[in-house]
């Protein structure tokens, strides 16, 4: 792989927002994730590369083959996290989930549309 294409493939994404439902979950800020190489992931260890992305402060880790495949796991971690965290009354939440919910409301909200 050339130094080009290495470049290319590990460009930070932007993300200003991510549908979900009926509904869109808009960053106030765009949310910027860099990829970074792996050559195996967890559940496959090997020479094989992968592309990854994590952000422990929303709960996002995923790994993929290819960038588009990235953006999709990205986004479903996000909408993942929206319905299982933010969506729900504190009180249903523990320390560490409620910490969550309080990183996602302090990048993003919610909107119809």
């Amino acid at each position: 792989m050339s130094t080009v294409e290495k470049l290319d493939l590990l460009a930070p994404f932007e993300i200003w927002e991510v549908p979900f439902d009926n509904l869109t979950i808009k960053f106030f800020q765009p949310l910027v994730l860099k990829p970074t190489l792996v050559l195996d992931t967890p559940t496959d260890p090997g020479d094989k590369e992968y592309l990854q992305i994590i952000c422990p402060e929303l709960e996002i880790d995923v790994f993929a083959e290819n960038r588009d495949e990235l953006l999709c796991w990205v986004h479903s971690d996000i909408r993942m996290n929206w319905k299982h965290f933010v969506s729900k009354d504190d009180s249903q939440l523990n320390s560490q989930t409620l910490d969550i919910k309080r990183k996602y409301l302090a990048v993003a909200e919610v909107i119809d549309g």
